[in-house]
């Protein structure tokens, strides 16, 4: 790992030429080099335009400004949330689909199902996001929301990233073993490179010449050569074969690769390609944050099963070491994404439809936004809307709709949760459990009425587990979510 002192490179800096350039040249501003001027300012001949930084970043980026915005992807109401973060402000969402279920099992649905991952260009110009069953990646204009290009891509599509140069998206096909490169402005799959089973996100090095991608059913982390496209290196040694998310440290130099099955990440150091430490961070942990300030480098780490982000300090001659615990306001905690200025991590809470803004001095939950609903991935884009309020294209799907959580009783060993959300046609009920009897049938039952009323059956695992139970019924209005008890099927 490298010090603050040793590192040359700021990331999201030195690729952000050309289309970047053209944009700050383009774009009203006053060119003081002051919040504004920072991402949105026109340079004066003769001298030189401020530079734009995207998080994760190195001490010394901007301050977060009007001109940002902060992205979820909503998997089930087919949105995506947009935030200002100068503000604190859902601004509204951009739909991408119906909600469920309702329109979705119509045969003649044309639009996008569960929508996932997202991801951006670096001059803050294009969104993308990935929606997961339709296996489609949509191309989004920031400043004014729009859909610039839609593609269909591999199956199971997951986490797609902007090459550093902002032509193309690279996107990881997870029911097969390549990664899908898509012409971003003009649609279609222009080249694909050959991967490792499973994979699952790709993300780029600051100097944009290496792309990474980490998998769902293989211990490694592909190292592709961005200008060959091919896999030239493989990192081997996980601590699982599933790696539901990975992040990169700002410096390039250190990989964190989370494993949501078995409660741990992987440390990887991309100077040596070995990993060097393996952490246990608990049950359904997911995505990294690298917060990098003047006294510490640090990341934050969303663990689902606990409902908490543990913050860890990482240290250049040792394994990183747990520093703190920010118990969540809402439950299933999973994206993260830090602010360029180190000084904001945006934490989604999957299970609440909301949004946990933590400040990173006090280390506590400065506000929570209610946004669109099972929110997945979330990104901050530094410059996103150069200029006017950015709400061109929003609607308000999605926002504000009733989400009830419980941990139901259960007969038996284990623990579960129970999460109720109003959506079309039918209310959704999703159940998780883990610990349970293994290989063994369960009831979740609800009581209406004096009467106990079976609303889904499921299996458990060979460990005991359920990762996600779904029906759909008429629920809110009818049953009391305190009254639902989970139980051995009989018979």
């Amino acid at each position: 790992m490298g010090t603050h002192r040793d590192i040359v490179w700021r990331a999201g800096i030195a690729v952000i030429a050309g289309a970047a350039l053209a944009l700050l040249s383009a774009c009203d501003g006053d060119g003081d080099g002051g919040e504004q001027g920072a991402q949105s300012g026109s340079p004066t001949p003769g001298t030189s335009t401020a530079q734009l930084e995207q998080a994760p970043a190195l001490p010394g980026a901007q301050p977060i400004s009007p001109s940002d915005r902060v992205y979820t992807a909503d998997q089930t109401s087919n949105t995506v949330s947009v935030i200002n973060p100068a503000t604190d402000e859902v601004l509204g969402t951009i739909a991408l689909g119906a909600q469920r279920l309702g329109e979705i099992l119509g045969p003649q649905y044309l639009r996008d199902i569960n929508v996932h991952g997202l991801g951006f260009s670096r001059d803050g110009q294009y969104l993308d996001a990935v929606s997961v069953t339709t296996n489609t990646v949509t191309v989004i204009r920031t400043a004014d929301n729009s859909i610039v290009s839609q593609t269909n891509v591999g199956r199971s599509a997951h986490e797609g990233f902007f090459s550093p140069d902002g032509h193309t998206v690279w996107v990881a096909d997870r029911a097969l073993s390549q990664v899908d490169i898509v012409d971003a402005l003009r649609g279609g799959v222009i080249g694909q490179v050959s991967t490792e089973s499973g994979p699952s996100k790709v993300l780029f090095s600051p100097d944009g010449s290496r792309a990474y991608v980490n998998h769902s059913r293989a211990a490694t982390i592909d190292v592709i050569d961005v200008a060959e496209r091919e896999v030239v290196q493989q990192i081997t040694g996980l601590a699982d074969p599933f790696s539901s998310d990975m992040a990169l440290s700002p410096d390039g130099e250190e990989l964190w690769a989370a494993h949501k099955k078995v409660g741990k990440v992987s440390v990887v150091d991309l100077t040596t390609g070995t990993v060097s430490a393996v952490l246990d961070t608990g049950p359904n942990t997911n995505h990294p944050a690298f917060v990098t300030t003047p006294e510490a480098e640090l990341v934050y780490l969303t663990v689902g099963g606990t409902n908490e982000t543990k913050i860890y300090q990482r240290h250049p001659d040792g394994a990183p070491t747990q520093v703190g615990s920010i118990p969540s306001s809402g439950v299933e905690p999973h994206g993260s994404w830090p602010s360029p200025d180190n000084t904001r991590v945006y934490i989604v809470n999957e299970g609440s439809d909301s949004v946990d803004v933590i400040d990173t001095a006090t280390r506590t939950i400065a506000t929570t936004l209610r946004t669109g609903q099972e929110g997945q991935a979330v990104v901050y884009v530094a410059g996103a809307v150069p200029s006017g309020p950015g709400t061109a294209n929003l609607t308000r799907q999605g926002l504000n709709l009733p989400v009830q959580n419980v941990t139901p009783a259960l007969v038996g060993p284990g623990s579960s949760g129970l999460i109720v959300r109003a959506v079309d046609g039918l209310d959704m009920v999703e159940f998780s459990g883990r610990g349970m009897t293994a290989n063994t049938r369960y009831t979740v039952y609800a009581t209406h009425a004096g009467l106990e009323n079976p609303l889904m059956s499921f299996t458990t695992d060979q460990n005991g587990a359920k990762p996600q139970a779904l029906a759909f019924v008429q629920f809110l209005g009818v049953y009391d979510i305190n009254s639902v008890t989970v139980r051995p099927s009989q018979g």
